[in-house]
């Protein structure tokens, strides 16, 4: 390993150059990038119909080719899956189709080419290559495994293309040096009974010198809560006897559970992606105190940027993608105003459209951010549009909910596990209920609550004007038994994502008062 680490190491700084580029010249990146996609799809049936030979600007892009968003692009997707080698939205072939989760409707398959790959690929190798140069040590991940939690890559095929989920694609399209790496193999990372798979994934980390935890980070979190709390003594009989079962059985404490810790000593890297992790730092933090969570961006339709400085935050990824910004008063409008990356504020919450190889062009993605700088372009706090509880006008978003359960939890030390905020209303009263399930028992519920209550109305003024005038009832607290979201994994599948915010009581079942 001592060679691959010096291979890392040496990838690593050749790569820094090509980073350092892309932060310090964004927009000059990214309008080549532009220039680049229009040319390579100007024969396609979008290129023609828009007329992407004739846009030498992009005042003229933005003139002359519309938004467009699912519903739109619908019919270019039906062509694709009648003719996949047909050029429609790409010049090359479609080689994949990639199974979406479903987060805003139903689940859809997306196109996939060889060139589109290659950049999702080139984005998480940037993004990986950034964490290796960012302290003499993390190099060291390359001694042991990265394990990597992801779906099926092939869960059926159609007229002889494959179709997947992205993580399991994407795993398996990834640079040759990590492939090497990465665990486990297909016989466990293409399960589709979760059970059969948490289990599975939990004796190969048991047994394995687990040195990043990567993937589906959803899944990643329901892994790490099973080891520290379920699977200790079973995990030490299953190894009963070996050199393994020493190690558990040094990892487990008096009540069964497992000091993670002492049986992962060397996980240094985790990555985060697809939620809001900021909620989930505190427990991360205090289960691996000498971790470093690095965040990547990315989707069925592209990897969006990643995480290249220790501070907390995605810097965007101009060249791999042309991105455009709708500010969010306006995300509802018919005729939106659309604006460019370079007349984003800091502070300011988006949609972010994005024009990109896989052929998709000026495309409404459905996500929503905060731009905490602009130099060099970083978001957090991304999240879906259209995720709205209205219950007396206060119009309570999912970015609001995420950033009072940060607050709590920093505020009273509490280190929340899973978590989905309910609206109801109850006997002509509407009020807001916080189901969660916490590392460590509340020592004052109230106090977790008043915390909650005071940064959502901060954030959302017409939440505390409706609390003040009795619009809106108190929040309460209820606790998770068992984990929310597992439940919706078992019912859904495997890359099924968290639901922080709900007027979906069924939630409320799982649950019991917490005390006062």
């Amino acid at each position: 390993m001592a060679i691959m680490r010096r291979l890392v190491s040496l990838i690593a700084k050749r790569k820094q150059k090509e980073i350092d580029h892309i932060l310090n010249h964004p927009i000059e990146v990214m309008e080549d990038k532009l220039f680049s996609i229009l040319q390579t799809h100007k024969d396609t049936v979008l290129g023609r119909e828009y007329g992407f030979s004739d846009i030498s600007s992009v005042e003229k892009f933005r003139e002359q080719v519309p938004i467009s968003d699912g519903q739109s692009m619908k019919r270019f997707l039906e062509m694709t899956y009648e003719n996949p080698a047909g050029q429609v939205m790409t010049v090359d072939p479609v080689i994949w189709y990639l199974q979406t989760s479903g987060t805003t409707g139903q689940p859809k398959r997306l196109p996939i080419t060889e060139s589109s790959l290659k950049d999702v690929s080139k984005g998480s190798m940037l993004t990986l290559m950034r964490f290796m140069s960012a302290q003499p040590d993390n190099p060291k991940i390359v001694d042991g495994k990265l394990i990597t939690f992801g779906a099926p890559a092939v869960l059926e095929h159609v007229n002889g293309i494959p179709v997947g989920y992205a993580t399991g694609v994407y795993a398996q399209h990834q640079n040759p040096v990590f492939q090497r790496l990465i665990a486990p193999g297909d016989e466990i990372f293409n399960l589709t009974d979760m059970e059969k798979k948490m289990w599975e994934y939990a004796k190969l980390t048991a047994t394995s010198p687990v040195t990043a935890i990567m993937g589906i980070t959803t899944l990643n979190l329901a892994l790490v809560r099973r080891m520290q709390d379920l699977y200790g003594p079973e995990l030490a009989r299953e190894f009963a006897g070996t050199k393994a079962g020493a190690r558990i059985n040094a990892a487990l404490n008096d009540d069964g559970t497992l000091n993670l810790r002492e049986l992962w000593p060397d996980l240094k890297l985790f990555v985060a992606s697809g939620i809001d992790t900021d909620p989930y730092r505190e427990w991360i933090s205090k289960t691996f105190p000498d971790i470093t969570i690095w965040e990547m961006y990315g989707g069925s339709e592209g990897f969006y940027g990643g995480q290249m400085f220790e501070e907390p935050g995605v810097q965007l990824s101009p060249n791999l993608n042309y991105f455009e910004f709708i500010p969010e008063s306006e995300v509802e409008s018919p005729e939106p105003t659309v604006i460019r990356l370079s007349d984003v504020k800091k502070g300011g919450r988006y949609e972010m459209l994005i024009t990109n190889l896989g052929g998709w062009t000026r495309y409404r993605l459905g996500d929503l951010m905060t731009f905490t700088s602009t130099d060099p372009y970083t978001v957090r706090k991304i999240g879906r549009k259209g995720r709205v509880v209205n219950l007396s006008g206060e119009k309570v978003s999912e970015a609001h909910v995420s950033h009072a359960i940060e607050t709590a939890c920093a505020k009273t030390g509490c280190k929340i596990m899973d978590y989905t905020v309910v609206g109801e209303v109850i006997d002509g009263i509407a009020n807001y209920t916080i189901a969660a399930m916490f590392r460590d028992p509340l020592t004052d519920s109230l106090e977790f609550v008043a915390a909650f209550e005071e940064a959502l109305g901060q954030s959302n003024m017409e939440f505390r004007f409706n609390r003040e005038t009795g619009a809106l009832g108190p929040t309460r607290l209820v606790i998770m038994r068992t984990s929310y979201f597992e439940s919706v994994l078992k019912e859904t599948h495997v890359q099924a994502k968290p639901v922080p915010l709900t007027t979906d009581t069924s939630v409320l079942a799982f649950c019991e008062e917490a005390e006062a």
